[in-house]
């Protein structure tokens, strides 16, 4: 055992120990993260929990902690934080098991698991303001779009953009900043994907991975799981979800309806935003963090790009050129790293 899992096991146990519980016997690494936080599983004769290994200076692990309370207090069903040492970034969590969305959804479980999850979903986005909790403004969510250019186009694939299609990408960024500062502001996960949610032995959603909650535009999370990446979810499915979404947006409590016309726009948008900065987050890791897992991602995300420009007059010569030029660019480039 490693000193790194031995220390952390040893931490545990006196915790444990302490509050005259069962201590545990084993612990195993569990799924490799884009941040720097690394998560284990501590296993006793009668129970479980998961240990979090978070390095304070590159992690806000008092939000995370403050959120896990925030969250819990409003019915959000995340994991409670049993015991926390802010100076060394050790944590003891709640441990929800194995069964993620990601490998647990079929077409006979579709309907209740995704029921399930937007349950979980109305939930959060009803929370109310929360001055300990930021605000996504317009600047970061440009900056996030712009993570496209410099890490993904200009750095990755060493593709420098002439004058022209410069302005190309300033005006597909213009489309969805106009768009996404008239959406109703919620408080969203951020990253409400199916690796992020678990199936609980009860039926309901459990939420992990929560600690980048803002107040944002509304369609963030629904773009989140009803377009993730790891799912193969159909058009015709997405509108259903979609649809499903809208007719409960009423227990919301939003000043404004929502209705299904202008939100397919604004979700598809929406759409845009996160999968832009998606492949610029993606190609940074692999760049500057020598994590390079999730490399394979970068195709899917970006026949999302393509398909969603296509939809739209306005958009249709941004789709063009990906898919004309970016397309092999991504798959010649792909082929010599992987």
């Amino acid at each position: 055992m490693s000193v790194v899992k031995e220390g952390l096991l040893e931490w545990s146990n006196k915790k444990l120990r302490d509050s005259g519980r069962t201590e545990m016997t084993e612990i195993e690494p569990l799924r490799q993260e884009a941040s720097t936080r690394e998560y284990f599983r501590l296993k006793g004769k009668e129970n479980s929990h998961i240990g979090v290994l978070s390095p304070p200076k590159t992690e806000l692990n008092e939000q995370f902690i403050f959120l896990s309370k925030f969250l819990r207090k409003q019915g959000v069903t995340v994991p409670e934080v049993l015991y926390s040492d802010l100076t060394t970034g050790r944590m003891l969590l709640e441990d929800f098991g194995d069964d993620s969305y990601q490998f647990k959804l079929n077409k006979k479980n579709f309907h209740h698991l995704f029921s399930a999850a937007i349950d979980e979903m109305i939930c959060f986005h009803r929370c109310p303001p929360e001055s300990k909790i930021p605000i996504l403004g317009e600047k970061e969510i440009e900056n996030q779009m712009l993570l496209f250019e410099e890490w993904f186009l200009n750095t990755l694939l060493e593709e420098k953009l002439s004058s022209d299609e410069k302005k190309l990408f300033s005006n597909l960024y213009r489309e969805i900043l106009n768009d996404l500062k008239d959406q109703p502001k919620v408080l969203c996960h951020f990253d409400f994907e199916s690796r992020n949610l678990m199936v609980l032995p009860n039926g309901n959603a459990g939420v992990l991975d929560f600690q980048d909650a803002v107040f944002g535009p509304i369609f963030l999370d629904p773009v989140a799981l009803f377009k993730d990446l790891y799912l193969n979810i159909n058009d015709k499915e997405v509108g259903a979800l979609l649809g499903e979404y809208i007719s409960r947006s009423d227990e919301i409590g939003l000043d404004q309806e929502l209705e299904i016309e202008d939100a397919i726009r604004s979700f598809d948008l929406t759409g845009l935003q996160r999968q832009l900065r998606i492949l610029g987050t993606i190609s940074r890791l692999h760049l500057r963090d020598n994590k390079s897992f999730r490399l394979p991602d970068l195709h899917k995300t970006l026949n999302f790009v393509v398909e969603t420009c296509s939809k739209y007059e306005e958009l249709n010569e941004v789709s063009s050129y990906l898919k004309k030029k970016i397309v092999p660019l991504l798959t010649h480039t792909l082929k010599k790293i992987l």
